[in-house]
């Protein structure tokens, strides 16, 4: 008897459990997903339209302008007497570089010497047709003679100096000068050592660093979206908390068939010299691509099962829209599936598309 009270009772509990549940899962279906209050003051963007702006990043080099630099050549053979500069020296336009002795330089110093003794006794002799011709002791023809040997040893010594200035030599010595002022990045000779006129390497190559460049490779898939003026932002190791802005005012439509790369230029002011060549610098270029898409905020996303969806608020009312998403720069994801002035969720969008998947 009392197994069988135990079962009624038992039976009895069950019952009101049921009855229970049955009223709790009724109330549930009466309820709203997302309440009205959070409908009206949730956070909404609208979806416009934009022309992407990528960031592409290159690598590249700072390179002296080759505008503002010079190589020293040697335009005689001889032996390195003296180098009066290092590699990084900052030079003046003139400064003495370095001093050869030239046995050139010697024969061109002779040649002035002679020259110049030619046309004095050329002179001397002209002068004495002349006082003969007057005094009816020497033709006309003597002292036109005269006078055109006289005008020859001029030009003989005026070729001579013309030699002399160009070369720099004096007696021996010839000095290599700085062309232009900036400073000597390279140098290739060291003393006593001996220099030929043929060398076809420049002894010392200096260059105003005023003005630097940037020579950053483009790999072919980026080709298209480099333009002419096209912003970029430049770091380098040395300095990685820096940014150089500057712009693209050169592209090389050629590639390299070594590395399928094409390069373009960016002309940087260094006026406080802190870019200096052969640095690796980092180039990220802001290209813009043609034709506009339609673009969201990145942050309205919400992802489920590898696919990509966004809460959508309409006359105060929400619904889940699955989109395409085609690409995503920066805080903006550029997409296709919903019309230009969609309104999209922003804010708690996450707990929104569970609620509303639970409904």
């Amino acid at each position: 008897m009392k197994s069988f009270a135990i079962y009624i009772l038992s039976l009895a509990f069950t019952g009101m459990l049921a009855a229970c549940g049955s009223h709790h899962t009724e109330t549930r279906k009466d309820e709203p997903a997302v309440s009205d209050s959070l409908v009206k003051n949730v956070e909404t963007a609208p979806a416009t339209m934009e022309a992407p702006s990528e960031t592409i990043k290159l690598n590249g080099k700072i390179q002296p302008d080759e505008g503002k630099q010079a190589k020293v050549y040697a335009l005689v053979s001889g032996k390195i007497k003296s180098v009066q500069v290092e590699l990084g020296d900052y030079v003046k336009q003139g400064q003495v570089l370095a001093v050869l002795e030239s046995a050139e330089v010697a024969g061109i110093t002779n040649d002035v010497s002679i020259a110049a003794s030619s046309v004095e006794m050329a002179r001397k002799n002209m002068e004495t047709q002349k006082s003969l011709f007057e005094g009816n002791l020497a033709t006309q023809q003597d002292y036109l003679s005269a006078q055109i040997e006289y005008k020859k040893a001029q030009s003989e010594l005026n070729r001579a100096r013309q030699v002399a200035n160009i070369s720099g030599g004096n007696s021996s010595a010839y000095a290599l000068r700085a062309p232009i002022s900036g400073y000597v990045i390279e140098k290739n000779i060291t003393g006593n050592s001996e220099v030929r006129q043929d060398n076809s390497n420049s002894l010392f190559t200096v260059a105003d660093l005023s003005t630097v460049w940037i020579i950053a490779n483009v790999y072919e898939s980026d080709i298209a979206n480099i333009r002419l003026g096209d912003e970029v932002r430049v770091k380098t190791l040395a300095s990685p908390d820096k940014e150089y802005l500057g712009k693209i005012d050169k592209i090389y439509n050629v590639l390299d068939p070594a590395n399928r790369t094409m390069q373009v230029r960016i002309s940087m002011p260094n006026a406080s010299g802190e870019l200096k060549p052969e640095m690796f610098a980092t180039v990220k270029v802001s290209a813009k691509t043609t034709g506009a898409i339609l673009s969201i905020p990145a942050k309205a996303m919400v992802m489920d099962n590898s696919k990509q969806f966004v809460i959508v608020k309409k006359a105060n009312k929400l619904e889940i829209k699955e989109i395409n998403l085609l690409r995503r720069i920066d805080d903006r994801a550029f997409i296709s599936g919903l019309q230009e002035g969609d309104q999209v969720v922003t804010s708690a969008q996450v707990f929104i598309y569970d609620a509303l998947n639970l409904k």
